[in-house]
């Protein structure tokens, strides 16, 4: 979508929002678009991880992956490994 639909990325995760994230006060649909994610991250954790840590990590480096590949900082060509694991290795419990 980043690099398909720029104008819609940047308004969805380029602009200052007033929108309360992490938040019980977060709106419904953030808080089940996060969920959806949770729940795909949680598998990944091991004993001590907080997977909602994870999730946002993770969520955090998918978005940066998109940004710095739409903006020519990354070759387009993305390299799978980079996206089988965005976090560098947290989903593992690696450390990069």
């Amino acid at each position: 979508m980043a690099r398909c639909r720029s104008a819609l990325y940047d308004a969805m995760f380029m602009h200052t929002v007033d929108l309360p994230f992490a938040t019980a006060e977060a709106p419904a649909a953030l808080q089940e678009a996060f969920g959806e994610l949770l729940q795909a991250v949680v598998p990944t954790a091991s004993g001590g991880d907080d997977p909602g840590i994870l999730t946002e990590a993770y969520w955090a480096a998918l978005h940066g992956l998109a940004t710095l590949t739409r903006s020519g900082r990354l070759p387009a060509a993305t390299d799978p490994r980079r996206t089988a694991d965005p976090a560098g290795g947290a989903l593992r419990g690696g450390t990069g």
